[in-house]
């Protein structure tokens, strides 16, 4: 019996150390196929991004090259002007591209201060004509870019908020109605404008521009539409379970995520409404902004501004503003954007 014991505790030891040897082989086995299959998915993978890098760098050459010669042409006419701007008129007709005669301090320095000086705009008002100068024309253009691109970013991202998280048969007719307004010209709606404005008490006030600028026809309805379709929903479910409301939701979660969005819009829209003299010299015939005046200063003939040089030197004057702020925010503008709470 005990033989017979001891041959079968050796006949099971002798199993379990073959078992054990074969599940060890059979893990090498899995580990050296792993490892193969590793090397050769890491050597795929390799050799696509080397021939990607390859191509996407001769790709980005050249549109390198194209944006380079791009942004030459846009920067020299800005430094033509600026050294033009510096010349007198008689050097100006004798050296059209090259420096100014002289050393910088003998340059002429005095154009703007002229432009100072009879940079104006007669107005009509109640108690006869008065002239409007150039720093009175800076805060009219300040209050009326600044309210007009605020209040038409902001009713846009609303009203794009709403129909991109609230698919009703309205937001769709909404959307609808914003694409066809985009491809219809809308031709011969000014004076039909102008008897509404006068109409309404919107006519020759700021803060009436304000009120007609605040609609969502446009470009950028579609951008904000896109943004906040890539904002996952469960933002929105997550402050909905701790009882936010929807206003909480838009200001407090959604709009902090497209703030860089919102700010980007809001810029364009102000350097659209900075440039712009044609609405304000329609519809603000007593506030004329600083576009306006420039219109006026290159079109009139009085003999101190009637040169280029001083019509550049205005010309310099009314793009200060915009430069200093594209310097002042270029850190926001290309900044990263959030979206869905990962940083692009």
């Amino acid at each position: 019996m005990e033989n017979n014991t001891e041959k079968n505790k050796n006949f099971v030891s002798d199993e379990s150390a073959s078992g054990d040897r074969s599940v060890s082989c059979e893990k090498q086995v899995c580990a050296a196929d792993a490892a193969l299959a590793e090397d050769v998915f890491i050597e795929k993978k390799t050799s696509v991004k080397q021939k990607r890098k390859f191509n996407f760098s001769i790709l980005m050459l050249i549109l390198g090259i194209i944006l380079v010669l791009y942004s030459v042409s846009l920067v020299l006419p800005i430094i033509w002007g600026m050294i033009c701007s510096l010349k007198t008129k008689a050097d100006f007709r004798t050296n059209v591209f090259g420096l100014p005669e002289g050393w910088p301090w003998n340059w002429a320095w005095e154009n703007y201060e002229s432009v100072f000086q009879t940079f104006m705009i007669p107005v009509e008002s109640g108690a006869g004509t008065r002239n409007v100068y150039f720093l009175e024309m800076m805060w009219y253009s300040i209050l009326y870019a600044v309210g007009c691109s605020f209040a038409a970013t902001f009713i846009a991202s609303v009203v794009a908020y709403l129909v991109a998280k609230f698919p009703y048969k309205f937001s769709k007719i909404v959307y609808t109605v914003v694409i066809v307004a985009m491809i219809l010209p809308i031709v011969g709606s000014l004076p039909s404008e102008i008897q509404m404005a006068r109409a309404l008490g919107f006519f020759d006030h700021i803060w009436g521009l304000w009120l007609m600028k605040a609609n969502f026809l446009g470009l950028y309805f579609l951008v904000f539409h896109g943004v906040f379709k890539n904002i996952p929903q469960e933002f929105s479910d997550a402050a909905y379970v701790d009882g936010a409301g929807n206003l909480t939701v838009l200001f407090r979660i959604v709009y902090p995520i497209i703030k860089n969005t919102f700010f980007t819009v809001m810029l364009l829209n102000f350097i659209a409404f900075w440039n712009d003299y044609q609405i304000p010299l329609i519809y603000l015939p007593s506030f004329p902004t600083a576009a306006y005046g420039l219109y006026w200063f290159t079109s009139a003939s009085l003999n101190t501004n009637s040169n280029v040089p001083m019509k550049l030197a205005g010309c310099m004057i009314v793009l200060v503003p915009i430069l200093v702020l594209f310097l002042f925010f270029s850190n926001r503008l290309i900044g990263n954007i959030t979206i869905g709470g990962l940083k692009e």
